[in-house]
């Protein structure tokens, strides 16, 4: 008897998954990856203000911000920040930034030649870091706010030791999870002496399982991030270009916008770079509620399981 094959065609909303008909062999369920954005205007928030709204709870998929142009538009040079590996050059990250920050009043003093037009009336300077690295909470910073702070703090104070090595952790950029939580265990532990074995944290470290810098436990969500793991990062520090030339490495940055998307497998940086920007082309220079996070919001089709069906039977002769 033949048999009719058909292979089934599966649209996918972007929040879906690949629905199952049976049998042991489907593929992973496709999992969007959200982009977040954070923000901060460090000259226009209130400190206390400010710190409550970078640790507010995280918005997930929150209603589009519309998108409000500045009054008086600003006039900016880019420089490079820290620069990580991707698959496209920093010119051309900066040229499609370019093209998100115009869309907020952000104005590119720079012509297609790299030339500054009219240098007297540049407003500011914008470092830009980007890239591929490792990340644990996308968040921006909210202390060490001059020049000479970049992506995370230099190191000062206690650290933290394991095996002769210093370790310092820092809750935005992460690390080693489990080494930095063995740490400190063992270093808020009674009595640890090298050799012994590791301790839970103590209650109230800053590694405790209640505190907002909480190591993962296995566990993740789209709501927060728990862990260190490979992001994409677009972080725009904004600095007044007169106060820049003044005081230098000691110029306090006057906000920052800082966008990040988790590295997906077989996912470029080029991929996701536009859906970033226009993400965070509403924020730019503002001062978030929280982390804003987006899913993904294309369609997926998804080739389904082959289904054998028997042949209908065939109509009698008349």
């Amino acid at each position: 008897m033949n048999q009719r094959h058909f292979l089934l065609l599966a649209t996918l909303p972007a929040l879906g998954l690949v629905a199952a008909t049976g049998g042991p062999s489907h593929p992973e369920p496709y999992v969007p990856a959200p982009v977040s954005v954070s923000s901060a205007n460090y000259a226009t928030t209130p400190r206390e203000e400010l710190l409550l709204s970078i640790s507010d709870r995280n918005k997930i998929n929150p209603a589009t911000r519309a998108l409000e142009p500045l009054t008086t538009p600003q006039r900016y040079v880019f420089m490079p920040g820290e620069l990580y590996e991707a698959d496209i050059s920093y010119e051309e990250i900066c040229r499609r930034l370019a093209e998100a920050l115009t869309k907020k009043g952000y104005l590119n003093a720079v012509d297609d030649q790299q030339r500054v037009i009219d240098p007297q009336r540049v407003d500011l300077i914008l470092r830009v870091h980007c890239g591929e690295r490792l990340w644990r909470n996308p968040t921006v910073r909210t202390d060490q706010l001059t020049w000479r702070a970049g992506m995370t703090p230099p190191p000062r104070g206690r650290s933290l030791t394991t095996l002769g090595g210093d370790v310092l952790w820092e809750d935005r950029a992460g690390g080693n999870d489990a080494a930095l939580g063995a740490a400190a265990a063992n270093e808020n532990s009674p009595g640890f002496g090298y050799g012994s074995s590791a301790a839970a944290p103590a209650e109230g470290s800053p590694l405790s399982a209640g505190s907002s810098v909480a190591l993962a436990q296995g566990r993740s969500g789209a709501s927060e991030y728990e862990a260190t793991r490979e992001f994409y990062l677009i972080v725009v520090d904004a600095f007044s270009y007169a106060e820049l030339m003044q005081k230098g490495a000691n110029a306090k940055r006057l906000w920052t916008t800082f966008v990040a998307a988790p590295r997906q497998p077989g996912q470029k940086f080029s991929d996701v770079l536009n859906t970033m920007l226009r993400v965070a082309a509403p924020y730019f220079g503002d001062t978030t509620s929280g982390l804003q996070m987006f899913n993904d919001a294309r369609a997926q089709v998804t080739l389904g399981e082959l289904i054998v069906l028997p042949d209908e039977p065939e109509a009698p002769a008349p």
